[in-house]
């Protein structure tokens, strides 16, 4: 079944769900009752009239109102769990109470229950709304490797979706603070940009003011694919980061060895090859070798003996709430953090923006620090 056609019966049945609860048991006036439709069919439409706007809008003019529908967006979601939450746990307090069912249907009742819920739903979409736009927290980690020939610190970020509503002066924030962390390299694993290099020239300007002592290190995700992967690439070339697309590189005389493959999932979909033995093919046995995917999926082909480290984004870590079992599912038991799978250890990052709904519930964005020590100097200091 197309995703499209599966949203849409989703959407339809959550809105008329939604309208039986708000105004089936009421006595609301004809225009209330269509407005209030209208307002849900606004909002579980938002997503594409937003996307519409947005790739049309080369000059970001339409910033605030995309960002109002992406918002709204979230809003009638938000409403729908919270009011599904709501009525269960009803539901089971009146069983336990031995109160009719029938007692939920009460009018007056349900009113006051509503406009309560609407309420805590305002709160709970302003403060995913802050956690979204605020900044990203530094998580730092330090990992010891007998490889490792000098201590290096590697920042990772993936999941920028820089579109035409973010502001220059936001990418030049980000920056600002990474290269205020001092890297030696840093790595950007995919889902950078959402839009075209010709509508992003403002913010692709300020990316490329990256400071890292061996430099910036690049690879593919899957939205990089929705809008011309290899135009991307190029891009990113051009203003002096290291594309890798199945490919790898030493790191100076660090002892690391930096691969990178495109998002596994949409570079199958388009045709585009992933081969791992090649972005493996220039590091040697003693080299620490780090692999950029930005989809957390572990391949058979992938040699657990040649990658000692592999970094992904893709999830946000679920973003929203309670979307964060669904896409640990989606992602075969993969939501954030670290995880060892086949053998092979990876950290999955939840991301250092966010993606539609300009929300984020319990799931902060974050800028990820390796730092990277031989094994040597952790003894010693011990």
């Amino acid at each position: 079944m197309p995703i499209m056609l599966a949203f849409i019966i989703v959407a339809v049945s959550v809105i008329a769900i939604t309208y039986k609860t708000y105004m089936g048991y009421g006595d609301y006036g004809l225009t209330a009752k269509i407005g209030f439709f209208l307002f849900l069919v606004l909002g579980w439409s938002a997503p594409f009239i937003g996307f519409a706007l947005r790739h049309n809008d080369p000059n970001g003019g339409l910033i605030y109102l995309t960002k109002a529908l992406y918002f709204l967006f979230g809003f009638v979601f938000f409403l729908f769990v919270i009011t599904i939450l709501r009525d269960t746990l009803w539901v089971i307090i009146d069983l336990i109470r031995r109160v009719p069912v029938e007692e939920m249907k009460n009018p007056p009742l349900l009113k006051k229950i509503n406009i309560i819920t609407v309420v805590f739903c305002v709160f709970v979409c302003v403060y995913a709304a802050y956690e979204a736009e605020k900044a990203a927290a530094v998580k730092t980690y330090d990992i010891i490797s007998p490889k490792i020939k000098e201590e290096t610190k590697v920042v990772m970020m993936s999941d920028l979706h820089i579109d035409v509503d973010m502001k220059p002066e936001r990418v030049k924030s980000i920056v600002d603070r990474v290269n205020a962390l001092n890297p030696d390299v840093i790595v950007l694993v995919g889902d950078i940009v959402d839009n075209t290099s010709k509508n992003l020239y403002k913010q692709m300007e300020e990316l490329k003011n990256f400071k890292a002592k061996y430099g910036t290190y690049i690879t593919l995700g899957n939205h990089e694919f929705y809008i011309g992967a290899m135009e991307w690439g190029m891009k990113f070339a051009s203003i002096g980061l290291n594309f890798l697309n199945n490919y790898g590189a030493k790191v100076g005389t660090t002892g690391v060895f930096i691969a990178g493959i495109p998002d596994i999932n949409a570079a199958l979909g388009y045709k585009m090859p992933v081969k791992i033995e090649n972005a493996l093919y220039n590091a040697e046995k003693e080299d620490y070798v780090i692999l950029l995917s930005h989809a957390p999926k572990i391949l058979e082909e992938m040699p657990k003996d040649k990658i000692d480290l592999m970094l992904s984004g893709h999830t946000h870590g679920g973003q929203i709430f309670p979307f964060h079992y669904f896409v640990e599912q989606a992602n075969d038991g993969i939501l954030a953090g670290f995880y060892n799978r086949n053998g092979i250890n990876m950290y999955v990052s939840r991301g250092t923006r966010y993606w539609g709904p300009p929300m984020r519930l319990f799931a902060p964005s974050e800028i990820t620090v390796f730092n990277l020590k031989p094994q040597k100097n952790a003894d010693n200091a011990q």
